[in-house]
């Protein structure tokens, strides 16, 4: 908290310099010298507050995460309203920044590529946000078009590959920004309201904002709505280039605006013992590290991890929440006086819990502009999928039989994407980031089933070998963490050995069939994987060295798959049956496999 101190300072300096003014002045009265006292005057200091969130992902009404020991009703953009009526109440200049991912996710969002979020944020009054890497997943207009036809480009507009997102862009209110955004060869986008970066002028105060988006959004979105477009090349020049500009304009504070994030443990504190032994390591340390001192932000709110953070890097403060509106942060800076550069102040976290009807009038305004989409969608939404006798978990250390039922939904439809021949087996696997939220026990609606899988994703195919199953297998167990077994496998069986170092080996895959068929270990036997287009497009890096001898994708959505056999099973409980990990006896075992 330097920063805090450093005011302090100068407001003590202030107080020190008026005493001294005040002492030099008096009068003799009787011969004696009386000096008056004169209480000095010190003037508060001038704040800004900035209101941030990321990975809204569609969600308006709350999301009912789990907190402490309890699910509660919080987050949604009506949540928010809320909170931003009550910072603007307390008199401070306020401004309300995103760090991308705002579009798709709820059924209210998806079903309308996004539309509902522009509305909202136009009344909420939103600032700007950055792009994330999802905000890119709907392709051209139309719910029924994940992607564009081959050839299309930016200039068929809602026929393009970013057909629904140039739509949302030309609608907002407020910028998106991304430095690092550029055309292949490094020509701006040319899209409306698409900018590197913003002066916001509020309060007397000049807020500088420059956006980032991750490198990862090829790899992190449907691959064939990114084409033509660079995210990586000279992306820290960029980001320099524009901060160094603003302050240069006198701009200040300036936010650096990222849907990005940090990789590993994540920090908890501003006093960060990270930042000042080894360092932080991920996409945000590596471009921080990149930036001239002259060019480090002042603030950092990052985004893309769903994940609380606050700490520092590089002795920058930055700041991510939960998904979905559930988290926000309040970033103060302040300043002596005008004349004065504002210093960071205060940094806090907290909840937007909704317990009922928005209480404030810009909640009940936001509520009012989002109502419409609700109700257009609400008759599909609440229609019954199934009836659960036991909450299925969607996330688990060793993998859940949820995410195999959805492996097993993509491999019973592989054969929509390409005709399967006779006597070569088929295995499914799909990744565990592309099921979000869990499913409680009880009646399972579609709104349930958006919430967990958000994503417009097809079922596709890749012809390979047992060779570049076992390497694609070997690919997805590298992303394994104590929390997340990372796919969902139907079709064969996984047999792990956890290493010494804790590391997860593949020492086994047996396809279902084998016992019977032995394979020739002699050949390398064709197989066919079944899985997301996203993956097929590289996604994760699930299919990095494998060669497929030949392709194919579909139109049938993995959540359609999924709806028509979770009807037909009315249920999803349960731990992973296709995956097993044994633990040597020279070791103890991980917690989470006692």
């Amino acid at each position: 908290m330097r920063h805090v101190a450093s005011l302090a300072l100068v407001v003590a300096e202030l107080t020190a310099l008026a005493g001294l003014a005040a002492g030099a002045t008096g009068c003799r009265r009787g011969g004696r010298g009386v000096a008056r006292q004169h209480k000095p005057k010190v003037e508060a200091p001038e704040c800004l507050t900035v209101l941030s969130w990321n990975d809204l992902h569609g969600q308006i009404g709350p999301d009912e995460p789990q907190l402490d020991l309890n699910h509660v009703a919080a987050g949604g953009v009506i949540a928010l309203a809320d909170e931003v009526a009550d910072a603007r109440a307390a008199g401070e200049p306020v401004f309300v920044l995103d760090a991308g991912d705002l579009l798709g996710g709820s059924i209210e969002s998806a079903m309308n590529e996004g539309a509902p979020v522009i509305d909202a944020y136009r009344v909420l009054g939103v600032d700007a946000a950055a792009l994330g890497n999802a905000d890119f997943d709907f392709g051209p207009v139309g719910n029924e078009r994940p992607i564009a036809l081959p050839g299309k480009t930016d200039l068929d507009r809602d026929d393009g590959p970013r057909g629904a997102l140039l739509q949302r862009l030309r609608a907002a209110s407020f910028p998106f920004l991304s430095a690092n955004l550029v055309r292949d060869g490094g020509q701006p986008t040319g899209w409306p309201d698409h900018k590197a970066s913003v002066v916001l002028a509020r309060g007397g105060f000049k807020l500088g904002v420059v956006g980032y988006t991750t490198k990862e959004t090829p790899r992190t979105t449907l691959k064939p709505n990114v084409v033509g477009l660079d995210f990586e090349t000279g992306a820290s020049a960029a980001v320099a280039r524009e901060i160094v500009a603003l302050r240069a304009q006198g701009a200040a504070p300036i936010v650096l605006l990222a849907h990005a994030s940090l990789d590993g443990e994540l920090p908890r504190s501003l006093d960060d013992a990270a930042d000042h032994g080894a360092g932080h390591v991920g996409e945000i340390a590596t471009l921080l590290a990149q930036l001239d001192a002259n060019a480090l932000p002042d603030l950092v709110i990052a985004g893309h991890r769903h994940a609380w953070m606050v700490g520092r890097v590089r002795g920058v403060p930055i700041v991510s929440t939960d998904q979905h509106g559930v988290g926000f942060a309040k970033t103060r800076f302040c300043r002596a006086d005008a004349k004065s550069k504002p210093v960071f102040a205060t940094l806090e976290r907290r909840t937007a819990i909704s317990n009922g009807p928005p209480r404030t009038a810009l909640g009940r305004e936001v509520a009012k502009v989002v109502a419409p989409w609700q109700v257009q969608v609400k008759l599909e939404g609440d229609k019954s999928i199934a009836t659960l006798a036991r909450a299925c978990v969607a996330q688990g250390p060793l993998g859940t039989a949820m995410l195999e039922q959805l492996a097993r939904a993509t491999r019973a439809h592989a054969g929509d994407a390409a005709k399967l021949p006779e006597r070569v087996p088929v295995v499914a696997i799909v990744n565990a980031g592309g099921v979000r939220a869990s499913f409680h026990a009880g009646v399972l609606s579609n709104a349930d089933l958006f919430a967990s899988m958000p994503f417009e994703n097809a079922v596709s195919v890749c012809v390979t070998t047992r060779t570049g199953l076992a390497r694609a297998v070997g690919n997805f167990v590298q992303r394994a963490t104590r929390d997340r077994f990372p796919f969902g496998i139907a079709g064969a069986k996984v047999r792990l050995v956890r290493s010494p170092t804790g590391a997860l080996v593949v020492s086994q895959i047996a396809i279902d069939g084998d016992e019977k068929r032995p394979p020739d270990p002699a050949k390398d036997e064709p197989v066919w994987i079944a899985m997301p287009d996203f993956l097929l497009w590289g996604g994760d890096h699930f299919l990095d060295g494998i060669t497929c001898t030949s392709t194919a994708s579909s139109t049938t959505r993995l959540r359609d798959a999924w709806r028509e056999l979770i009807a037909q099973e009315q249920a999803c409980a349960g731990p992973a049956a296709n995956v097993v990990v044994e633990i040597p006896l020279d070791r103890p075992p991980n917690p989470v496999e006692e």
